[in-house]
């Protein structure tokens, strides 16, 4: 089997090299529950996860109904992504989450493939070294199972044509800006908290509760945005407490790009960043349960 290495996710991988390789890992805040959770064990893997990550998306989302959902761990943080088609595909819903593999983050020479016991491939030296082959490695690796027949219609991976585009300008972004965190598994509650509704339960006009992964969630500094899967719609803070949904230009990856880098606030890429809840620059160049998917 013939696999080709994405030239652009070969290149966002240098990016990544250059902006993370001098950066210490980010702990659990301890006491500062008002700080969100950005602990990463190893903040280069972390960005070399989202850009393999991309990768799977980009070759089976659309023809195996593959994703891959950031994990973050209440121990030890973002530590690793599930291969899986449990939240792609409505045929699959009660598929173990890591059936199709698991990419690992806070291990050695991570990113870190493996599929139970069987199947175990350390990419983190390749991949700074020889992206290509790191990622056809992985490829070849990742399993590509016929998806089983029935009605697809109303499944992600059928709706979101754009979302391996979308998955690939995430994984880019944050290549290039260390203090972005992007997240999969999004949790509304039909609750206020502190007074306020969770901004996607109001801009669905209050049908959106429980777990989603209609969306993916961007952090940085303070600012947040909320982009649907298909493309079609973003919601972030225009001040404090007052949210807007718009819709968003999907159209074309670099208008996708400057959009959420404009939304952000994200700057340049490389610059020192703000991190949350420290008050100074650093410098550099919500996950599924057992019956979500975590383990």
């Amino acid at each position: 089997m013939s696999v080709i290495a994405d030239p652009q996710l070969v290149m966002a991988v240098h990016r990544a090299v250059a902006h993370y390789r001098d950066l210490e890992p980010q702990s659990i805040p301890v006491g500062h529950p008002e700080v969100p959770e950005l602990a990463t064990p190893n903040r280069l893997a972390y960005a070399l996860g989202w850009i393999l990550a991309a990768a799977i998306v980009g070759s089976r989302y659309r023809t195996a109904g593959i994703d891959v959902l950031p994990v973050y761990h209440p121990e030890h943080g973002w530590d690793r992504f599930l291969v899986t088609r449990r939240v792609s595909c409505r045929l699959y819903a009660t598929e173990p989450a890591d059936s199709l593999g698991t990419l690992w983050v806070g291990e050695d020479d991570a990113p870190v493939f493996t599929i139970g016991q069987s199947v175990r491939l350390t990419l983190g030296k390749l991949t700074q070294h020889d992206p290509g082959e790191a990622l056809r490695r992985l490829l070849f690796a990742v399993p590509a199972p016929r998806l089983r027949q029935g009605d697809h219609s109303t499944c992600p991976h059928v709706r979101a044509e754009k979302y391996p585009m979308i998955y690939r300008v995430t994984a880019e972004l944050i290549a290039d800006y260390p203090a972005l965190i992007a997240a999969r598994e999004i949790y509304v509650d039909d609750q206020p908290i502190d007074g306020a509704y969770h901004p996607l339960y109001t801009a669905s006009g209050a049908r959106l509760t429980g777990w989603t992964y209609d969306y993916i969630q961007y952090l940085a500094g303070d600012r947040i945005v909320f982009l649907g899967i298909d493309g079609r719609l973003a919601t972030f803070e225009v001040e404090p407490g007052i949210w807007r949904t718009e819709e968003a230009p999907s159209e074309e990856e670099s208008t996708l790009r400057s959009y959420l880098e404009e939304r952000l606030a994200l700057g340049r890429p490389g610059q020192p960043v703000v991190a949350v809840g420290l008050g100074k620059p650093e410098h550099g160049g919500n996950a599924p349960s057992d019956e979500q998917g975590e383990s």
